[in-house]
């Protein structure tokens, strides 16, 4: 269990190093590509479109192939797609490398948190997934110091090809998916009901848009597109905040402190929620966080609004507030895992996770962008915080299935007991 879980955290930790370096560098990458930092936002937007279509291919190869050979097969991807970027010699090929890099990322994090679920005892479960959660914004310390190191943004993104090495030791030590490998061998055996040995020899996907699975995906996607709306909104809103003329016109060394702080909170509430989603209702553990993130963005918006370009009063302690919201992941994780059968564990979240984030995270930044010249900084940095609300409420349409037994052969009897507890 140990060595499958190292693979899913190190996977999800160079997955975030991938995704962040863009943010961070956004400004920098404009200048020596001689565009807009709103080309540049784009270009991080296509990337999680990438995403969309590697949750949807990849994902789907980790319930027919394995979650372990998909997981390395991802991480190939992401890392030199990434490492890709440090070349480009326009917008056009770096836009085209954050696509494909996303394609990558977009299949690990449904393969990863599927292994995860299949190793871990269900009493652990969502401890165990928050530590993977969490391994994001270890990946996100990866990628402030590699912004803040004397690089330049080619060089931290050449980086990026190392991780691919660590496949080889992937493929060598760490073990199958033993509830995986028994799906396959009660399949072999023809242990397996008729009816639902027909719908698995289906395209996974297609079995998304069946019978009960249909309202789930619908409602689950819904989720991660609000979700990943909000966070990128504000993400690459706060990090041009702090660094534009518009805003703050931090330099490097003064933006630091508020992206060590950012990352910090997220990380520990990451961790936290997890193991808390153990001992409470996962969905409402889930709404409280968002309630905690509505709270913080009004916060944010009554210290901003005002303080034209000095640094609000207050200003780290309100976003510490607003950041603890982003303990959602923490828990998103082994939900999503958990409402899915073995055969659609991986397909599932990954369909609905990156979907959502193609679509929410594409939007997010331009919208972002585009408002901000019309309603400035304060409104766009407030703005995540109604959808905070909207995610309080979506939560408590999902099944409660916080711990449930997973069995190599399921249909989807265990969402008829979900919804009757």
């Amino acid at each position: 269990m140990n060595r499958s879980v190292l693979a899913a955290c190190l996977g999800w930790m160079f997955s975030a190093v991938d995704i962040i370096l863009l943010i961070l560098f956004q400004q920098d990458v404009a200048d020596a590509l001689g565009v807009s930092v709103q080309v540049i936002k784009m270009a991080t937007g296509v990337g999680l479109l990438g995403s969309a279509l590697g949750g949807i291919v990849f994902a789907q190869f980790g319930d027919r192939y394995g979650r372990v050979r998909t997981l390395g097969w991802c991480v190939i991807l992401y890392s030199l797609a990434t490492a890709g970027m440090a070349l480009s010699p326009n917008a056009a090929v770096l836009i085209a490398m954050r696509f494909l890099s996303g394609v990558g990322t977009g299949g690990e994090w449904s393969v990863g948190f599927a292994l995860v679920a299949e190793v871990s005892p269900r009493a652990g479960r969502g401890t165990l997934g928050g530590l993977v959660a969490g391994f994001f914004n270890l990946g996100t310390f990866l990628a402030i110091i590699l912004f803040q190191a004397p690089l330049g943004w080619r060089g931290a993104f050449a980086v990026m090809a190392l991780p691919a090495l660590g496949v080889l030791w992937l493929r060598r030590n760490v073990p199958e998916s033993p509830v995986w490998v028994a799906l396959q061998e009660a399949r072999r055996r023809g242990d397996v009901d008729p009816a639902l040995e027909a719908r698995m020899r289906r395209a996974p996907v297609r079995l998304l848009f069946r019978g009960r699975m249909l309202g789930l995906t619908l409602r689950t996607t819904l989720l991660f597109t609000v979700m990943n709306f909000a966070f990128y909104a504000f993400s690459t809103t706060f990090i041009d905040y702090l660094q534009s003329q518009g805003g703050l016109g931090l330099d490097k060394k003064h933006q630091a402190p508020y992206q060590l702080v950012l990352n910090l909170v997220s990380l520990v509430t990451t961790f936290a929620a997890g193991a808390l989603s153990d001992r409470i209702s996962r969905r409402l553990l889930y709404a409280l966080l968002c309630v905690g993130g509505v709270a913080g963005a009004a916060l944010f918006y009554l210290v901003t609004h005002d303080a034209g370009a000095s640094v609000p009063s207050g200003l780290m302690a309100i976003l510490a507030l607003t950041t603890m919201s982003y303990g959602i992941n923490g828990i998103i994780g082994t939900i999503t895992a958990e409402l899915f059968p073995t055969h659609l564990r991986s397909t599932g979240p990954g369909f609905c996770q990156n979907v959502g984030k193609g679509i929410g995270g594409l939007a997010g930044p331009i919208v972002a962008g585009t408002l901000v010249l019309s309603h400035g900084f304060p409104f766009v940095l407030a703005l995540p915080g109604a959808l905070m609300l909207g995610l309080a409420l979506l939560i408590w349409t999902l099944p409660r299935v916080d711990g449930r037994a997973v069995a190599p052969v399921e249909d989807d009897g265990y969402l008829t007991r979900a919804t009757t507890t």
